[in-house]
Order: C-alpha cells, then structure tokens, then sequence
C-alpha cells in the first residue's frame, strides 16, 4: 500500500531519504484510501464493541457520552467537539489490512486512528509523536503545519512530554492542505499542529519502529491538555 502511495519513488528510497527525517506529501496518491473511512465507515466503526474513543475540543479532554451513530457525532461537530477512535484496526477489517501492509513495508508496531474533525477546528495544539505518523485525508480539508524539533528531539521517552517546549522553536514552518486522496508523512518527534477547513475524517497511521520502545497508545493522545496552550503558527 505504501508503494501505491509513494509512487513512483520506492519504498527504499522513501526509507532512505525520508523515513524518520524529512516530511513528504503527495497529492491524489491514497484516493484508493477515501472510502475506508467516510462516513458509512464511521457508523459501521461506531457499532463495534467497544471503540476506543477521545472527545475533544480546543486541545483538551471533554467528559461527554460516547457517540454510537453518525447523527451522534454530527450533534458533537455542531458543538465543536471532535473525535479520535484509537486503534481502529481493531473494529474494521479494511484498516486492519492497511495496517498489515504497513507493517510488511516499514516493520514495527503500527496502530491507526481515525480523526472526526469538524470545520473551523484544531483537536489537538501544538505536539509531537513518539511514531512516524502518515495521514490520508478521506473526507474534507485540513491545513498541517509542521516543523522540525530541535529542542526536544533527543529526550527520553516519556508518557508526560512537555509539548510547551514548542514555544523556543526557531526551526523553519511547513504547510500543507490536504484534500481527499491526498497524504503526508510526519516523522517522529516533528513538531505539527491541524486545522479543518471543512468538517472531516482522516486515517493516521503510526509507525512505532521495532528500534525504539513502543509507545503504546501515542504520546498525541497521552496528555492533550498540555498542548492546550500552545502558539498557533
């Protein structure tokens, strides 16, 4: 799948040139990706048993009950609010498959969440991941912003990061708007923060390399109330 994606470059050269260094986007390449997740395939995720599942609004954690259809959900976009369904694999056979061939292409721990965003909305603030993370816009529109870290690339994992650390960036700003079928690749530890043009779903897939020790569930998703505060670009 990621050959699909990446062409023509190789998956060599993409490992070679990218993987774990250098942000790539290709526009149109994961259109084959658009129907696993719209919105038939959310009400068909949200009908499994259980989803695991985050409400948020404005960077933080919100206390509310766990929406089971797409009309739910849509009341919850009209609010604000937006939903990640962590390791969805596990609830659809598709995205079990797509993270199969991710795991054949770049061997490691890989886990996909799914991101329900509605328009005019950031989920998270500013942050990094522990996993090399690559996003294929399914519904909708985003604006990615993005930027190498060299003020906490080199510490220890850690289930508590201080994403505040962003503030003493001064690496250049990136900038990417993704439409259905499009993808970007984020490497680990760079510093990113997402915007929704429109109301949207997307599928991130995080790559944990057998090198490093697994995350578990991302350090996106660990503590989102400390990127609450973060500047905006």
């Amino acid at each position: 799948m990621l050959g699909e994606w990446l062409a023509p470059m190789s998956v060599t050269e993409f490992v070679s040139r990218h993987l774990g260094t250098l942000p790539h986007a290709q526009p149109g390449s994961a259109a084959r990706a658009v129907p696993w997740f719209d919105w038939g395939a959310l009400e068909r995720v949200l009908a499994t048993q259980p989803p695991d599942m985050l409400i948020a609004q404005r960077g933080r954690l919100v206390e509310a009950p766990a929406p089971r259809s797409v009309s739910e959900v849509r009341e919850l976009m009209k609010a604000g609010l937006g939903l990640v369904i962590r390791k969805s694999e596990r609830q659809d056979r598709q995205l079990a498959l797509l993270a199969r061939d991710f795991a054949r292409d770049l061997p490691g721990e890989v886990h996909i969440q799914l991101y329900v965003t509605p328009a005019g909305t950031q989920t998270f603030g500013w942050h990094y991941d522990w996993e090399d993370v690559f996003i294929a816009q399914t519904v909708g529109s985003k604006d990615y912003h993005f930027r190498a870290n060299t003020v906490a690339r080199d510490l220890p994992f850690s289930p508590r990061p201080d994403f505040s650390k962003v503030r003493r960036e001064t690496s250049p700003l990136f900038a990417a708007t993704l439409l259905p079928g499009d993808w970007l690749y984020i490497p680990r530890r760079w510093w990113h923060l997402v915007r929704s043009l429109e109301d949207s779903l997307s599928i991130s897939i995080g790559v944990v390399p057998h090198a490093q020790p697994a995350a578990g569930d991302t350090a996106l998703l660990a503590q989102p109330s400390a990127r609450a505060d973060n500047p905006a670009p």
